[in-house]
């Protein structure tokens, strides 16, 4: 009887191929990984899994599963943090500056949704910030200079956000362009359109009653945080549940073996970098709105919070794992760090020096442990 590399007999291995071919990468891996025994003398998982003693131990072993969740040692990190904030600082805990928080970071959370996206099918955007910062000069453009109802001028400014995606994608998909290289280039491109046509001044007197979408409040709640939280409750289900998201675990995971699925990969990653332009420019409309404003220097190394969030929410920089939920409490640990140095008289010029060891930090310790896992 011939043996592979971890224990599976060769008709074992018949039956993954055979699998893995109706479902894809990562469905296989996990529905096999039930029936796959190591090496001969050892007990299989299926033993393990029916054997009485161990159903004694189920309890402890799901409590174990849910720390080991990335989302529940944020949630974790997060409640620590607060604490110790508590404890220096008598203002942390005031409405006021929760308000203020969730004010600040609703904007990048709805970049953050796109971003992990991206990060799931293994790229990422690094023009993100310039494209709010055009996005939210087309909108204002729109509204003070065209005169164009703020409906019409909010999907100018998504059209805009959308076509720059677009290009990001077509660049990577088609051409063959590293996403860094690509989304560089649209970094700077997209930051000199925003410029180039202000002069380097900011649109002003952007109508009052659209204020409203970046400074008002509904049940004491800031519209943005409920903007915020409608785009991730969405955005996290359908990654979740959704057929056509959740292919975008499996061009992460493998974009060979995505393709022997018959997923059009292309396609998914093309349409990824597309949703990510348009989230980048609702949130670069938000902000416009709080502001009344558009600012073509504004959003300088969102894109480094904001893959950062990520990164210490669970996704990989490799692919294949992240999910909202995860990206969005990395975001506000983040956030909670600002807002500590804020409150403790540390100048805000040190944010970049907090936020890229933050980075460095996470995608070490990602490493790190994927490096221990192919060990075992």
């Amino acid at each position: 009887m011939l043996w592979g590399p971890q224990g599976t007999t060769a008709s074992a291995l018949q039956q993954t191929l055979r699998g893995y071919s109706r479902m894809g990468g990562m469905r296989m891996m996990a529905e096999t990984s039930a029936t796959v025994q190591k090496s001969p003398g050892s007990q299989s998982v299926t033993d393990c899994d029916t054997n009485p003693k161990s159903a004694s131990g189920r309890p402890l072993a799901a409590i174990g599963n849910m720390l080991r969740m990335r989302e529940m040692a944020m949630v974790i990190l997060i409640l620590f943090t607060g604490v110790i904030l508590s404890i220096f600082s008598p203002y942390f805990l005031s409405y006021a500056n929760f308000i203020a928080i969730g004010r600040g970071f609703s904007m990048e959370g709805v970049v953050v949704v796109g971003m992990v996206m991206l990060l799931v099918s293994g790229n990422f955007d690094l023009s993100v910030g310039s494209v709010m910062a055009l996005s939210g000069i087309a909108a204002a453009a729109l509204m003070v200079n065209a005169h164009m109802p703020p409906p019409v001028a909010v999907l100018g400014g998504m059209l805009v956000g959308g076509a720059a995606g677009a290009i990001n994608g077509f660049i990577v998909t088609q051409i063959g362009v590293n996403p860094l290289i690509a989304t560089l280039g649209m970094m700077a491109v997209a930051r000199g359109f925003a410029l180039g046509f202000t002069s380097g001044h900011p649109v002003i007197n952007v109508p009052l009653g659209f204020a409203w979408v970046g400074q008002g409040s509904i049940a004491g709640l800031p519209v943005p945080v409920l903007i915020l939280a409608a785009v991730v409750v969405i955005a996290d289900l359908m990654m979740r549940k959704a057929r056509a998201l959740r292919q975008l675990y499996y061009v992460g995971g493998s974009q060979k073996a995505a393709k022997l699925s018959g997923i059009n990969v292309n396609r998914v990653v093309f349409m990824t970098f597309v949703a990510s332009g348009v989230f980048a420019a609702i949130a670069g409309i938000i902000s416009m709105a709080r502001l009344t404003s558009g600012v073509p220097t504004a959003f300088v190394s969102v894109e480094l919070r904001v893959i950062a969030a990520c990164v210490i929410g669970g996704a990989s920089l490799s692919g294949g794992e992240g999910t909202v939920l995860g990206a969005l409490l990395g975001l506000i640990f983040m956030s909670l760090v600002t807002n500590a140095m804020t409150m403790f008289g540390v100048s805000i010029y040190w944010e970049g020096v907090i936020t890229g060891s933050i980075l460095t930090a996470a995608v070490s310790v990602d490493m790190l442990s994927r490096r221990r896992l192919k060990k075992f």
